[in-house]
């Protein structure tokens, strides 16, 4: 293979990741890896329904300036994208399920210094609220309660209320009330009196208190509860497209991060072989890694998270975009914004190979609750003022309550472990964006000519009589919409 990779010893990684916060998609058939086009030739005489060209999916997905035109929406994002590859959302083609989501970016500022950082975090929101939908739908149980509490008072004394109450709550009140002001007066070096009266309060209030009965005399209530759990495993899952656009909610702007992604019988089949490390019978058209990668250091900007495409010799390879931000302090050292720039870099790192990781092996363990209902309350309420020990003034009110309930509970998990030997760092970066926000970022590469190369450090260094390794190289102040470069057409997946 003719890229220039760097070579990554074994090693190994787990992925974990956990939200507490639904579309209806078809499970695709699983036909034989047999029916997979190995070569170009094969590729364009299968017959296939009309797929969009790279050209025109290249001018479909050009990124939106933010002038006087509207930006576009995610809804007509996603028709133009159905459009063009001439399928729809969760609807199982030709051995493909494409699906769709998006998440905004927790802070609404794109000058924010960590807007990096926001938009790491959104991309993993989008996609796991994609997986946690889709697994819900296919594979979810699901639980309804309902209850309904119905209850009136129409007694002729509905509205007295129990003297024993008063009197039980007049003799421990008491003794709370002198214990209370015993530890009190002891803490504030015996002048909590003074300092009361000093606030304005009446020294006779000081050892005043009050006792509060309350009477439900009406109640019609309904709580439904609905509980929704799945279990699925998402190996194979890889974004195709991926948007930074702003939109407007509530009568303000925020930054959102939408993604497209497929999963096929392709997919699949290559994520079990490159978890099992093995040579993969699935072929593509070959690119070049010039050709895949943005033409310059901004063009990465518009990049985040994982593509699946072809190396030169047509072998199955993964694109893994890790990126951060840098809260660079102008009172730092040169040195000291140097190592905070290696660091979020490492950073950017792990995330680019976590992608990779969940890519081979993911699983995820969603469940959902939301309760809806009415509460529809009268009570009766009497305050009795305590002086001394002895009841004095009481105030009797009626309080109605009228509410409405709504209440919306996710959480879940996502877990992965794998290998990373294969991988190695294809290009390291770092740029600002025109908010002054500093972005760095690591790509990622899983590809078989590293991981032949990986294999053959690791058949050398055990081929020595010694045992010693060998020595290997390691490696809204403006516009900030963003769209992934387009890299895929439809026969890829």
């Amino acid at each position: 293979m003719g890229l220039s990779l760097l070579a990554a010893s074994a090693g190994s990684v787990q992925i974990a990741m956990g939200q507490s916060q639904a579309q209806a998609p078809a499970p695709a058939p699983a036909p034989t890896l047999a029916a997979v086009p190995t070569t170009l030739t094969q590729a364009a005489a299968a017959s296939a329904p009309p797929q969009a060209s790279e050209t025109l999916l290249d001018k479909a997905t050009a990124a939106n300036a933010m002038s006087d035109a509207p930006v576009q929406s995610y809804e007509d994002w996603v028709a133009d994208f159905e459009r063009q590859f001439g399928q729809s959302m969760n609807v199982a083609q030709d051995g493909r399920v494409f699906y769709s989501g998006r998440a905004p970016v927790s802070n609404d500022s794109a000058a924010d210094p960590h807007y990096g950082v926001q938009l790491a975090a959104a991309y993993d929101r989008a996609v796991f609220d994609m997986q946690a939908d889709f697994i819900l739908q296919t594979y979810g149980r699901e639980k309804t309660k309902l209850v309904l509490s119905l209850f009136e008072d129409q007694s002729s004394n509905k509205d007295a209320f129990d003297p024993a109450e008063i009197e039980a709550a007049t003799k421990a009140g008491g003794s709370r009330l002198d214990a209370l002001l015993d530890k009190g007066l002891a803490l504030l070096d015996k002048k909590l009196d003074n300092e009361l009266v000093k606030e304005g309060v009446p020294p006779g209030d000081i050892q005043k208190m009050s006792v509060e009965q309350k009477k439900n005399l009406f109640k019609d209530n309904l709580s439904k509860t609905i509980t929704k759990s799945a279990f699925h495993n998402m190996q194979g899952l890889v974004p195709v497209q991926t948007r930074i656009f702003p939109d407007t909610k509530n009568g303000k702007k925020t930054m959102v991060v939408a993604v497209i992604a497929v999963q096929s019988d392709k997919t699949r089949q290559f994520a079990q072989d490159i978890a099992r490390k093995r040579p993969s019978l699935v072929k593509g058209a070959p690119k070049q890694l010039k050709d895949l990668l943005p033409a310059d250091t901004k063009g990465y900007l518009d990049e985040i998270g994982l593509r699946f495409t072809y190396d030169e010799a047509g072998r199955p390879m993964l694109l893994s975009y890790g990126r951060t931000s840098v809260p660079m302090d102008p009172s730092w050292s040169a040195s000291r914004a140097m190592r905070a720039e290696q660091n979020a870099q490492s950073i950017a790192q792990s995330n680019a190979e976590s992608n990779i990781i969940a890519f081979m092996n993911n699983n995820i363990q969603i469940s959902e609750s939301d309760e809806t209902g009415t509460v529809n309350e009268d009570w009766a309420k009497k305050i009795t003022d305590v002086s001394n020990g002895k009841a004095g003034e009481s105030e009797e009110t009626r309080e109605q309550v009228v509410e409405t309930i709504q209440k919306f509970t996710r959480s879940g998990t996502a877990t992965a472990n794998g290998e990373l030997r294969g991988t190695s760092v294809l290009k390291r970066w770092s740029t600002q964006d025109a908010n002054g926000v500093t972005h760095v970022g690591v790509v990622v590469g899983w590809t078989y000519g590293q991981l032949d190369n990986a294999n053959a450090i690791d058949a050398q260094s055990r081929g020595r009589a010694t045992g010693q390794q060998s020595d290997a190289n390691r490696a809204p102040a403006s516009d900030q919409s963003r769209m992934s470069k387009p890299i895929n057409n439809k026969n890829d997946f």
